[in-house]
């Protein structure tokens, strides 16, 4: 049997899995993302006020597991995070992403240039996979880390 004709328009992900694949568009994540545009150094208290504001918000409004659809790929237990949790995971992401893209002295110096305080961060990443169901469709599901990302800044 020839999966090619079983399922002739069936086409890998080839990409890395991201929140855009797992919400969908429009919604508000995007919008207090896109207010920052591309990652800079110069903008990281600015991330950082925000990671702040909707980590306390995300404490209010935690995500939830709801017993998942396993035959289209979902966990028996399935997690479900709040726009609040996934803004924080987003941001924490971009502030790693960020301190790692330089070294530890070239990081003190911008430290210096941008008034920015030394603080530890930390959060739940939360990361996102598919699963294609052949006669289905693809579905995507967000898992939230269960050891928290600690940045020192």
């Amino acid at each position: 049997m020839d999966d090619k004709n079983l399922f002739p328009d069936y086409e890998p992900k080839t990409t890395p899995d991201t929140i855009e694949d797992y919400l969908g568009k429009p919604n508000r994540v995007y919008e207090i993302l896109g207010e920052i545009g591309e990652p800079h150094i110069s903008k990281l208290n600015n991330i950082l006020k925000l990671f702040d504001k909707y980590k306390k918000k995300a404490k209010k409004k935690v995500g939830k597991y709801e017993k998942g659809n396993v035959a289209i790929g979902a966990d028996p237990d399935q997690y479900y995070p709040s726009e609040e949790e996934l803004l924080v995971s987003e941001l924490g992401k971009m502030i790693v992403q960020l301190i790692e893209s330089y070294t530890k002295q070239q990081l003190k110096t911008l430290k210096l240039r941008y008034n920015i305080r030394s603080q530890q961060v930390n959060f739940f990443e939360i990361s996102f996979r598919h699963v294609d169901v052949m006669g289905s469709g693809r579905f995507f599901y967000a898992e939230k880390a269960t050891k928290e990302t600690i940045i020192n800044l």
